[in-house]
């Protein structure tokens, strides 16, 4: 990913309060960087200013807080206190709480959006890239499309209807989507930060005849970096609703462990961007307690 630069000076022409978003009519685009790698996996990059730096960091819906690496350019944000993050492979890593003033994300075209006096995690330095986390969309509307590779908001009602994301995670600070696996109800983590998408072990191995192996030993890494072990499946057939139904949908199959702690024994999938490529998404957090998604199948996916 691209470093954090200083900048000489910068305008910021629409600001998210503490509390969400403040309502305006004017569309801004975000454009998104975005990388590729094995079995239809990639991942998904966002220009940030943070203070008087501009980088890059990593869309991480599976993330219910922004993280990132000690490094020159934040050595300055004032501490908030100790913390910890755990990442897929189970591994807590001890950080810091630390608060900027400034946080926003360059427009290519509208204002920029941003958000003032933002908690982030600040960890000790890894190969991972410094993630942009769930909680800074919070009281915003916006259309994910890979395809054309623009995050939008300000975007006129989702031609869908909106379904209800369910909230999962420590304190209900994550989202996942109710789906069918063949003919079993499941619930998916919605993970940007996933470069392919994944099942727990417990679940593949009550459900085999819903999967293919396609590899027996694989090596995989978390978004902070940290690698683990895993085996390479296909699920079958992942069904939304609505004709939203997408087969032979690659997925690292390894023990979820604390994850499955976390999330609850009814979300043993996490929907990475190898599946979440496969549509366009109209997500709307404005009111915390009842997020809800729409999603239109791109064509040729």
């Amino acid at each position: 990913m691209a470093r954090f630069r200083r900048l000489g000076f910068s305008v910021i022409a629409l600001l998210l309060g503490a509390t969400g978003v403040r309502a305006e009519d004017e569309r801004t685009t975000i454009p998104l960087t975005l990388t590729q790698s094995d079995y239809g996996g990639g991942r998904i990059y966002l220009p940030v200013r943070v203070g008087n730096f501009m980088g890059a960091m990593r869309l991480d819906t599976g993330a219910s807080t922004s993280r990132v690496a000690v490094a020159p350019w934040n050595a300055d944000l004032p501490s908030l206190g100790e913390s910890s993050s755990t990442g897929a492979s189970g591994r807590t890593a001890r950080c810091e709480d630390v608060e900027a003033k400034l946080v926003a994300l360059k427009a290519a075209k509208g204002p920029d959006i941003a958000r003032e006096k933002y908690v982030v995690t600040r960890c000790a330095a890894s190969s991972g890239d410094d993630l942009l986390g769930l909680d800074f969309f919070r009281g915003a509307r916006f259309s994910l499309d890979l395809d054309v590779k623009t995050m939008i908001f300000g975007e006129a009602a989702a031609s869908s209807s909106a379904q209800p994301f369910r909230l999962l995670g420590p304190g209900r600070r994550l989202v996942g989507l109710e789906a069918r696996i063949g003919d079993v109800a499941v619930v998916g983590l919605f993970d940007t930060g996933a470069e392919i998408s994944a099942v727990d072990r417990r679940f593949v191995a009550k459900h085999k005849k819903l999967f293919t192996l396609v590899k027996a030993k694989s090596g995989a890494s978390e978004a902070a970096g940290r690698g683990f072990s895993s085996r390479i499946y296909q699920i079958r057939e992942l069904d939304l609703g609505e004709g939203r139904v997408v087969r032979d949908v690659y997925a690292l199959v390894y023990d979820f462990g604390v994850l499955r702690e976390a999330l609850g024994s009814d979300a043993p999938v996490v929907l990475g961007y190898n599946f979440l490529n496969r549509f366009s998404w109209d997500l709307d957090f404005r009111a915390p307690e009842a997020p809800t998604w729409g999603a239109r199948a791109r064509q040729g996916k």
